[in-house]
């Protein structure tokens, strides 16, 4: 018979020094810095974020105007003041200090939990925290040595009266010998100001002031060309799991190809350390200008590569962005990543293309500029290129995150739908049916939307082997009705919307389990045919705004699924 033991507990808990040491052991100095300015960048996104109805909320902002950071740094330690909204007093004391607690701000850079810790052990013996939300005000000191002697976990604060000037000030001093002397190195301070406009360039463009030692910080964000004669890409998909990426690539804005009218080689020649993969998450820079396998980069990279630029944007919950803890690398494991990486090698591949194109070609001609407007601030349900990301003269433009009501916009296709099996002239096909608006350009609408049917049938059935199936059917069809064509001729047969029709309604393997839904779908396209055909060669048979409007909201759900799945 067993003997029955006497149970007891056995202590796993780990002790300050530990954590504390895990945290600070192999962060660099700089990236402490960063992690004082995430902490910041993350209680203006929350100010925003308040005034902001919660179904709108999910949206990186479009502009940080108002909000300034400001840094300074020497040989006593590091200051940090903004006005970015301030911490309210619940928060500072259950969320905002503890070891290890997921971020809780909606799209922050903020991850892991650990930043602003990390920046107070690492860089200085005593750090003091005062913030003021307009209505509330705390202050707290941390004392490194002693509070890694007491056993508590909790540190003291003080709640006093709001003066009513709003934002955290955070003041790191006592610093080690080595870290003052890092701190004092003027050239040392430089390098940071510089890296601060590349890695939160995008936050800069959008009128987000960070000034270090009271000069403000120019943004570094790496601009495509506009004009340029060899046209760029881009793509934009989404994860199961909600994470919304936009991969580009184009053209250098102040990069000219030799056989271009304004080549200057010196020119070129200065902005070389700008060429290559920018990765972005959340609208920070993780990878500036990279050029090694971690972004694409299959070959070594050479002067044919002059002029590249790309990057890969994912925006999305914090924990499920492709960034390692010190938010200076990717995670290659990342799923997100791991689906961006694909096309970012596409894409490389493909600059080299053009750039063997450019030495054969004759001169090339520019493409006059778009005339400037100022984007408008995206809302729920924006689609077209008010929705997608891409640099503008005021930054970048944001992702929308929810999808749009059929009756909030007025795009061909709204923003929201998956590219990501989309290729070549289809991919161009799809962003020109995101950008025209249906209401101002109808005719052309109506042209697009038969136009994208017969490229999404096409490509759907390519990508899931069925292609072969319906060029059969099309020649079986033909050949009924009494055409001749010939074996070496079936090759050459590109089946109609006529006979895409009937070969998808016999075939209801294509839709899955929303068979009933797009069946239906089909079926009012296939009613809309001849409304196609009026639009198309009919220059006599006017059709109402409001009918075409009816007409891609009933043809919609076919259009997606085709091109998503």
């Amino acid at each position: 018979m067993a003997r029955r033991g006497k149970e007891f507990w056995v202590d796993t808990s780990p002790t300050k020094e530990v954590v504390v040491n895990s945290l600070t052991k192999d962060a660099p100095i700089e990236v402490c810095i960063f992690d004082l300015v995430d902490n910041s960048i993350d209680a203006a996104r929350d100010t925003i974020f308040q005034s902001v109805p919660p179904e709108s909320r999910p949206t990186l902002p479009e502009s940080y105007e108002g909000f300034h950071i400001d840094l300074t740094i020497s040989g006593d330690g590091v200051k940090i003041k903004d006005n970015c909204g301030g911490i309210p007093i619940e928060p500072l004391k259950t969320m905002v200090l503890r070891f290890g607690r997921r971020s809780a701000h909606p799209l922050g850079i903020g991850v892991f939990g650990v930043g602003l810790n990390r920046a107070m052990f690492r860089l200085g013996q005593v750090s003091r925290l005062t913030t003021d939300t307009g209505k509330q005000r705390a202050e707290l000191v941390l004392k490194n040595k002693d509070y890694l002697k007491s056993n508590d976990w909790n540190l003291p604060a003080v709640e006093f009266q709001s003066t009513g000037e709003v934002g955290t000030e955070i003041e790191i001093g006592h610093p080690t010998d080595e870290i003052a002397q890092q701190l004092a190195d003027l050239r040392w301070v430089q390098d940071v100001r510089h890296e601060i406009g590349r890695r939160y360039g995008r936050f800069i463009a959008k009128r987000l002031l960070i000034r270090v030692g009271g000069v403000a910080v120019p943004g570094q964000e790496v601009p495509i060309r506009e004009d340029g004669p060899y046209e760029g890409e881009h793509k934009f998909y989404r994860t199961e799991d909600g994470v919304f990426i936009i991969v580009q690539y184009g053209q250098h804005r102040d990069h000219r190809f030799k056989k271009e009218v304004g080549y200057d080689h010196k020119r070129n020649t200065a902005i070389v350390d700008q060429f290559g993969w920018t990765v972005y998450c959340n609208d920070r820079a993780v990878k500036f200008a990279d050029r090694t396998d971690k972004t694409g980069w299959e070959t070594k990279f050479h002067t044919e590569f002059y002029g590249f630029v790309g990057s890969a944007s994912f925006v999305g919950e914090p924990s499920k962005l492709p960034w390692n803890t010190l938010k200076t690398d990717v995670d290659l494991n990342n799923p997100a990543y791991r689906m961006a990486l694909k096309d970012m090698r596409l894409f490389t591949a493909k600059w080299k293309t053009i750039a063997d194109k450019r030495k054969r070609e004759p001169t090339p001609k520019s493409i006059p500029p778009k005339a400037p407007t100022p984007p408008d601030p995206p809302k729920p349900g924006a689609s077209g290129a008010a929705a997608r990301s891409g640099p503008t003269k005021a930054g970048p433009v944001v992702v929308p995150i929810r999808k749009p009501d059929h009756h909030q916009f007025r795009t061909v296709l709204p923003a929201d739908v998956d590219e990501r099996h989309c290729v070549d002239k289809h991919l161009k096909v799809v962003h020109e049916a995101k950008d025209l608006d249906l209401g101002e350009f109808g005719y052309a609408g109506l042209a697009l939307i038969r136009m994208l049917f017969e490229f999404s049938v096409s490509h759907h059935l390519h990508r899931h082997g069925k292609y072969p199936e319906l060029r059969q059917f099309a020649i079986d069809r033909r050949r009924s009705k009494g055409m001749k064509i010939a074996p070496a001729d079936e090759k050459n047969v590109l089946p109609s919307v006529d006979e895409m029709i009937p070969y998808l309604e016999m075939n209801p393997s294509v839709w899955g389990a929303k068979e009933a839904h797009l069946r239906h779908s089909l079926k009012r396209f296939a009613a809309h045919q001849q409304t196609f055909n009026s639009a198309l060669h009919n220059p006599f048979q006017p059709i109402e705004k409001s009918r075409m409007f009816d007409i891609r909201d009933e043809v919609l759900p076919l259009l997606r699924h085709l091109i998503e799945t």
